[in-house]
């Protein structure tokens, strides 16, 4: 298997001790738009936050730092489920953070209990049908808020690891696209195209469930 066929399997679903290189180094490419996210976000204290795609708990993390909230966090990774929880050990052991290994599109949340949901880098793997956005927006109580991040098509098309099919590669058009047809608003969603390094531009989307 080739090098990029190997990371591409590895960022899909990370495994063993690979899949942690590959976590600790996500967490250090993510740093600056992680904290976008989180920014546009704006966790408010008291809220219940989905940490949807959770990797190494890095966006959990943020997301206490900035309030007194509590998280119900996701990754389908056993690995990053580990390092998650020993990441937040000490929040999970007073249960404001839980971390679940589940499929986002299985999410073991009621629905209407989130105020608030991140998903960072996540929708490169969602299906055709939608399922996994649809899950997060049914998870959301009414007017709660979404914040999802993915690296622009025309960024992230250069390297050669999306190449190898695993990868669904979005513009502005085609993450609006994909947050309507998991269900929300076209009205309800706003979508921002900013520089996240020199020469890589990142989606930002912004929506709210109905």
């Amino acid at each position: 298997m080739s090098f990029a066929a190997t990371l591409a399997r590895q960022l899909a679903a990370p495994s063993g001790v690979v899949g942690m290189l590959c976590g600790a180094a996500m967490d250090m490419a993510n740093r600056v738009p992680l904290q976008m996210a989180v920014d546009l976000l704006t966790p408010v204290d008291g809220e219940m936050l989905l940490d949807a795609g959770c990797g190494t708990g890095a966006a959990s993390e943020a997301m206490r730092r900035r309030a007194d909230c509590r998280i119900v966090a996701i990754d389908q990774s056993e690995t990053m489920v580990r390092r998650a929880r020993s990441r937040l050990a000490k929040a999970c052991k007073s249960g404001t953070v839980v971390v679940h290994q589940a499929m986002l599109e299985e999410l073991p949340c009621r629905p209407g209990s989130i105020d608030a949901a991140l998903a960072l880098n996540i929708f490169y793997f969602c299906g055709p049908d939608g399922s996994m956005i649809r899950a997060i927006r049914e998870a959301l109580r009414p007017d709660g808020r979404l914040v999802a991040y993915v690296t622009d098509r025309d960024s992230m098309q250069r390297w050669s690891f999306t190449r190898v099919g695993l990868h669904r590669l979005y513009d502005g058009e085609g993450l609006q696209a994909a947050l309507v047809d998991g269900g929300f608003d076209p009205a309800r969603v706003t979508i921002t195209k900013k520089s996240i390094a020199p020469g890589i531009s990142g989606l930002f989307a912004l929506a709210f469930a109905g």
